[in-house]
């Protein structure tokens, strides 16, 4: 059932402006329209100089077909989540993390957030790539009613975000002297991993101290992400560095957390683990967290929508050779990327459960 205008939790028509006074990170804007005309223009060297700097850029939506969709397709995805979470927890539950997957849901609490072993305080439900392009008899996994009524939108979503991310990496792949070839074959849409869309829904800040750790710190595991939010949350740390020390939850260098606002009309891209990994630490994988929105936008239950390009899983993580890319010694043993990420995700604290999964 719908829930009336009175009882919505997402109405980004209502929230507040981000607060002044806080100490922000101006993050440079792509625009996505520009990059797809001509791959080989100066917005398009602008976006490798960012990724090999901080990683982070705000990504211009309006004035294509594809940005429409993602803008247009997220504020659809963040309703459907808005009632997804608002099911009972039993019935969530049904749909747990488990298995060799990250689809899913995941429970508040079910992280740990910092070494001393807090809980964080965000549910995300995963749609994995590979259920939602597929006809429905080809599906793997049980999903709430309230998804699969929505499959045609998430399978436009994932398809378009997912040409988005590969599109960006031609650029990086060129800039480097690699055929965009070798990152098409390792992130290839209708081969299976953990790519999916990530429906997340954080609770209104406690209190006013800072903070309550809604994701915590780390780089992202896999090749790019596309992140689109209404309300502050998201922080970079303020220097940029080249290991993903997942294990701590701490960055590796001196710094600070610098807030992102966010932008209307953009999505937010970084590159994770598996970019670093590829191209031997050009690339940049950012450190980020998510807090609760900063003052009174932390009264409203904070919901983003993040779609992660990763690799197949049957990619074997190495870095590739080119002439952009310096030799880094010859790995010891050869890792697919489905084991790759398990061992990633499990430094976040994320846990692959088996057994039968309730239907």
């Amino acid at each position: 059932m719908p829930h009336s205008e009175s009882t919505r939790e997402f109405a980004p028509e209502t929230y507040p402006p981000f607060p002044d006074g806080l100490p922000t990170i101006e993050l440079e804007t792509i625009s996505l329209a520009k990059i797809l005309a001509d791959s080989d223009s100066a917005e398009a060297d602008r976006v490798f100089e960012i990724c090999k700097g901080r990683g982070f850029f705000y990504l211009e939506l309006p004035g294509c077909a594809a940005g429409d969709i993602i803008a247009e397709g997220a504020d659809k995805v963040a309703a459907v989540a808005e009632n997804v979470f608002k099911l009972p927890l039993e019935e969530k539950m049904k749909y747990r993390i488990q298995g060799d997957s990250l689809d899913g849901y995941k429970v508040a609490g079910g992280t740990k957030a910092d070494r001393a072993g807090t809980k964080d305080t965000a549910e995300f439900f995963n749609l994995g790539k590979n259920e939602m392009i597929v006809p429905d008899n080809q599906m793997k996994k049980p999903w709430p009613d309230l998804i699969m009524a929505s499959k045609p939108m998430f399978k436009e979503y994932v398809e378009t975000s997912h040409s988005v991310g590969l599109h960006i990496l031609g650029i990086l792949a060129k800039r480097l002297g690699v055929d965009p070839h070798e990152f098409t074959i390792r992130h290839r849409i209708e081969e299976q991993s953990n790519d999916h869309i990530r429906m997340t829904r954080g609770p209104p800040r406690e209190t006013e101290e800072m903070p309550e750790i809604q994701t915590p710190s780390h780089t992202d595991f896999g090749t790019i992400t596309l992140l689109m939010n209404w309300l502050g949350g998201l922080q970079i740390w303020s220097e940029s560095a080249r290991k993903a020390q997942l294990l701590n939850h701490e960055p590796d260098t001196p710094g600070e957390w610098l807030w992102v606002k966010p932008k209307k009309g953009c999505a937010i891209i970084n590159l994770g683990d598996a970019a670093m990994k590829f191209t031997n630490g050009v690339l940049c994988a950012g450190r980020h967290r998510v807090i609760p929105a900063p003052g009174p936008q932390g009264k409203y239950p904070r919901f983003s929508v993040v779609y992660f390009v990763r690799p197949e899983d049957q990619c074997i993580m190495k870095q590739l050779r080119a002439p952009g890319i310096p030799d880094g010694p010859e790995e010891d043993q050869d890792i697919c990327a489905r084991d790759w990420i398990k061992r990633q995700a499990a430094g976040l604290g994320i846990e692959f459960r088996h057994g039968p999964q309730k239907s």
